[in-house]
């Protein structure tokens, strides 16, 4: 989206909060009991509650699960009513903690299973982990795919809304109003691009982070729609070529219209500060 070059598509894990209110810890925490089922990777684990469907299983790039974890020293390393729901690309998980993404993808959605895992298959782990044994207990919620096409994703409809300019868009959701971006702000926003085809070529949500943007660098559709928003607003955009890549020398920029789901979270009037959120209290979390 910027002039000078897309942005990397970047892997972010998703880790432990630096500060966790602890739980009591179950037992035995060192090692499994006798009556845990072993597997063939060496974890084991028990069924706290069980899942609806036994043959339900995420199959979608982004895992949705609640997690309570404690190390063999009796230390909480995760408390799920504290962290909310957890959201994490599979190939995230896989990379950072493999044993976890492996004991999310073995259970069922919507049970509840005590696993018991060794500090070698949480390697390289999160962020301070102790190289102690885990237990953690997992519920599996869902999965999801955040960069799947629109069915819109390929014309612009008839209810969509069009400015004098040819940008076309539509109002996904509403925040709760107040001030709009100038065009020299900086903004804080997530947001997925497709080709007409249904092709993703740039993701915040991929990154796993929103993104600081200063509106005076990116292309005429984004600096032109960006401003119809209030904080926490989304909007679907058609950006038409000449609005997008049609007149930038961006290597590797796709030509014609564009399509971009864009959730607007803070804005800055000083392009030079950082970060939209240092100016921008307010801004919505990453929720």
């Amino acid at each position: 989206m910027l002039r000078s070059a897309f942005l990397a598509l970047l892997l972010a894990a998703s880790p432990a909060l630096a500060q966790v209110s602890p739980l009591p810890a179950p037992r035995p925490l060192d090692a499994p009991p006798p009556q845990a089922t072993d597997t063939a990777s060496g974890m084991a684990y028990q069924v706290l509650k069980p899942g609806p469907d036994q043959n339900a299983f995420v199959r979608e790039p982004v895992l949705e699960y609640r997690i309570d974890g404690w190390s063999a020293d009796g230390v909480t390393r995760f408390n799920s009513r504290q962290q909310g729901l957890s959201r994490a690309w599979v190939r995230d998980l896989v990379r950072s903690q493999p044993g976890l993404a492996r004991a999310l993808l073995t259970t069922p959605v919507g049970e509840t299973r005590r696993w018991w895992l060794a500090p070698t298959a949480l390697a390289p782990g999160y962020p301070g982990m102790p190289a102690l044994p885990h237990v953690l207990d997992l519920t599996v919620v869902g999965g999801s795919n955040p960069t799947r096409p629109p069915e819109d994703v390929g014309a612009v409809p008839a209810d969509a809304q069009r400015t004098t300019s040819g940008l076309a868009y539509k109002v996904i959701a509403r925040g709760k109003g107040g001030l709009r971006p100038a065009a020299s702000d900086l903004v804080l926003v997530h947001y997925t691009a497709w080709t007409p085809d249904g092709r993703v070529f740039d993701s915040s949500l991929m990154r796993g982070r929103r993104s600081s943007l200063p509106l005076a660098e990116v292309v005429p559709g984004w600096r032109e729609g960006l401003q119809l928003m209030a904080r926490g607003d989304r909007f679907r955009f058609w950006i038409p070529g000449p609005l997008a890549y049609d007149n930038q020398n961006v290597p590797g920029a796709p030509k014609g219209m564009l399509v971009f789901d864009v959730t607007l979270y803070g804005f800055s009037p000083d392009p030079g500060t950082p970060d939209a959120e240092v100016d921008d209290p307010a801004a919505l979390p990453e929720s």
